[in-house]
């Protein structure tokens, strides 16, 4: 099923910006922009995918790996999960996007990937508090001289095109002058949101803002935040002609049906998801990304049944078997080799890691009755969490391996690294028993930790 994308070409702009002109694009999505879904929207016409936003800090936390195996790129982050994939059929038409707020942390990210990928944006629209915290996303907003700053670092140090991505401002002259200051940092296009960051995406997109932005800039505009308004490709191209916009890129409307792209029509929901979920078999969509995503497909599931009740299976073979995959599920497995030999060399050198370091075993009963008590509760590592930065403790570092589909979690706690019995058959339960046994162990009240003293305390006894 990946031959599709190998057979296609790709027509190379002349300057950056040009590359930028008359596309319609899959816009940035967390937990859904992964590999499977952006292959997807590329096959059902889709011009440019953008990948979901990564945190610039995280991706320099990660190592390199040659999948061989699937035939991919991953980036892993330290507890073995992949924090990005991508594969050579979506290169020539892949942007990379990252959450950043310095200039150097900017430069040092893009250089990492641009190899992998034919541009990079910048998050500088996204109101969720996770960016607003970390002063990313919509927080820019209001930071012009740091929007220039790590514009003109990536775009003084990078070979591929820069570009960032905004939401309008309360005034026009507010979002008109930021325009200019993103023009002038030498960006090759630059994303707009038509809504502010307070407004909700059920509000109407503010195309009288969007056409004044058009008027007033010189380098390509890309259009976001038109999903209310897209039925099908030929309202893509009305709107784009309307609005005098460069390009278009679209979210919610693909992530109801991924062949919204397709001209003249799309296909039916059913149709496009099993398009997703051959992908996903192909290329090994994490469970919980395959949940979040399907969760949104209105249509394709069988009358009087809710998705909710499809999304709860634990294991990925019940929802391939679903939507009538379970064939080709077992087919691609059953020829897969279990790891390919740099996954397996990565997963050795950590074990090699933990095995020069002398970490403490903890032990404390995880039974199914214990983990059902949490049910609807706040979750034991939430409460270590909690109750060590009350504490003054720096944040705990996790990480999980896997041998066999058994599953053993890391803790470390300033220099200290601890481990507890098993086994477990997923990492979400190995990390939670983990914490739990620590709590248990160091005499940890399993409850909320909200207040409390800043500095270290002196009353935890790590020897036990």
């Amino acid at each position: 099923y990946k031959s599709y994308l190998s057979m296609t070409t790709v027509t190379m702009a002349t300057t950056k910006s040009d590359w930028y002109r008359g596309k319609v694009m899959l816009a940035p999505m967390v937990r859904v922009g992964c590999l499977p879904f952006r292959l997807t929207c590329l096959e059902y016409g889709a011009d440019v995918v953008y990948a979901e936003e990564i945190i610039a800090q995280r991706l320099l936390e990660t190592t390199l790996v040659t999948n061989t195996v699937l035939g991919t790129t991953d980036f892993m982050d330290e507890d073995g999960g992949t924090c990005f994939r991508t594969c050579s059929a979506e290169k020539d038409r892949l942007v990379f996007q990252m959450g950043v707020s310095d200039p150097d942390v900017a430069v040092k990210a893009a250089l990492m990937i641009q190899p992998y990928v034919s541009g990079i944006d910048v998050n500088m629209g996204c109101p969720k508090a996770y960016s607003i915290k970390g002063n990313m996303g919509a927080a820019l907003l209001s930071q012009p001289h740091l929007i220039k700053d790590i514009l003109t670092a990536l775009t003084s140090s990078c070979t591929v095109p820069i570009t960032c991505k905004i939401r309008i401002l309360d005034s026009e002259e507010e979002t008109l002058k930021l325009c200019k200051v993103i023009e002038s940092t030498g960006v090759a296009a630059v994303a707009v949101h038509g809504r502010t960051r307070y407004t909700r995406s059920s509000d109407p997109c503010n195309y009288d803002m969007i056409r004044k932005i058009s008027a007033a800039l010189t380098i390509p505009l890309i259009l976001n935040g038109a999903s209310l308004d897209v039925k099908s490709r030929a309202d893509i191209i009305k709107i784009m002609e309307d609005t005098a916009v460069d390009s278009i890129m679209i979210a919610r409307a693909a992530w109801h049906n991924p062949s919204i792209f397709r001209d003249p029509e799309p296909v039916s929901v059913k149709e496009a998801v099993q398009t997703y979920m051959r992908y996903s078999i192909d290329y090994e969509a994490e469970l919980h990304i395959l949940k979040y995503t399907m969760a949104k497909f209105r249509g394709a599931f069988k009358e009087n049944e809710p998705n909710f009740q499809i999304c709860r299976y634990m294991e990925p073979r019940l929802i391939y078997e679903y939507f009538e995959l379970g064939k080709y599920y077992e087919d691609v497995t059953s020829k897969r080799p279990k790891e390919s030999s740099s996954l397996d060399e990565f997963h050795k050198n950590k074990r090699m890691k933990l095995d020069d370091h002398n970490y403490k075993l903890l032990k404390a009963e995880f039974s199914p009755s214990v983990m059902q008590s949490f049910r609807s509760k706040v979750a034991p590592r939430q409460i270590l969490n909690q109750w060590l930065t009350v504490n003054g403790f720096d944040s705990p570092k996790y990480w999980t391996t896997e041998d066999n589909r058994i599953f053993t979690s890391y803790l470390q706690i300033d220099n200290d690294i601890y481990t507890t019995d098993g086994p477990f058959k997923n990492k979400r339960t190995a990390i939670q028993a983990l914490a739990y046994a620590y709590c248990i162990h160091f005499h940890i009240e399993l409850r909320h930790y909200k207040t409390g003293p800043k500095t270290k305390s002196g009353t935890l006894n790590k020897d036990g």
